[in-house]
């Protein structure tokens, strides 16, 4: 477990690539705002806190009664997200590229699951199903034959976006259920605390937004097909 020579590395990966995420996250939704700073803010302190239960042993020994509640409030905030107009804005602003480069990153974090149940880290059943998800999640993303942004089909957005949206549920789902008990079972073995924390209520906002994006889409046609409806009977003796 811990002292698997590849522990350590296993881990650090989990971070590095969740500090990336973030990265790329701010990059791509507030440069086109003033709040570039105060959203660098947030992803910072968010990623600093989380790296800190990570790999600070004193904080990592809190882990059984402190887990909860990072794992909450991060939710909290991905949810807080869709009900902001700023965030909607922000999410349904970006391109297809910008999609397509983010949920790339979930492929990373799937083989590093299956890579940290390997060492003892995760269950190994959970680590199979939910990396191979992650997986599964990119390949759709970079494989179907449309764009994802605002101006893209919504049935492409709505696959995409759809099954990472069920299997993020079925992450955190597991994570509360089966992850957790094994975990403090097995000497609190899972650590890589920037993945439950940060990068998971992340990936659970782009891809609650996609559908939010998607299906309102469908609703603003639905409208609009509606009100020309209207405008052509009223026109007609």
């Amino acid at each position: 477990m811990f002292d698997d020579p590849l522990s350590l590395p296993a881990r650090a990966s989990v971070t590095i690539t969740s500090l990336v995420f973030v990265i790329l996250a701010h990059r791509v939704l507030f440069r086109r705002g003033p709040r570039a700073l105060a959203g660098a803010i947030a992803f910072g302190v968010a990623f600093v806190v989380a790296a800190a239960f990570a790999h600070v042993q004193p904080l990592v020994d809190t882990l059984p009664r402190t887990f909860p509640f990072g794992l909450v409030l991060g939710l909290s905030a991905a949810t807080a997200s869709l009900f902001s107009s700023r965030a909607r804005d922000a999410f349904d602003a970006l391109d297809d590229s910008e999609v397509r480069l983010l949920l790339s990153v979930r492929a990373i974090f799937g083989a590093l699951l299956i890579a940290l149940a390997a060492l003892g880290h995760f269950p190994v059943a959970f680590a199979i199903s939910a990396g191979l998800g992650d997986l599964a999640v990119t390949w759709i993303a970079l494989a179907v034959p449309a764009r994802l942004g605002a101006d893209g089909p919504r049935w492409a957005r709505l696959l995409v976006h759809g099954v990472g949206l069920a299997d993020m549920l079925m992450v955190l789902y597991f994570a509360v259920t089966a992850v957790r008990p094994w975990s403090l079972a097995h000497g609190n073995a899972t650590t890589a605390m920037t993945l439950p924390w940060l990068s998971v209520p992340l990936m659970f906002a782009i891809n609650a937004h996609g559908v939010r994006g998607a299906a309102g889409a469908r609703a603003e046609a639905v409208g609009n097909g509606s009100e020309s409806a209207r405008r052509v009977r009223s026109a007609l003796p």
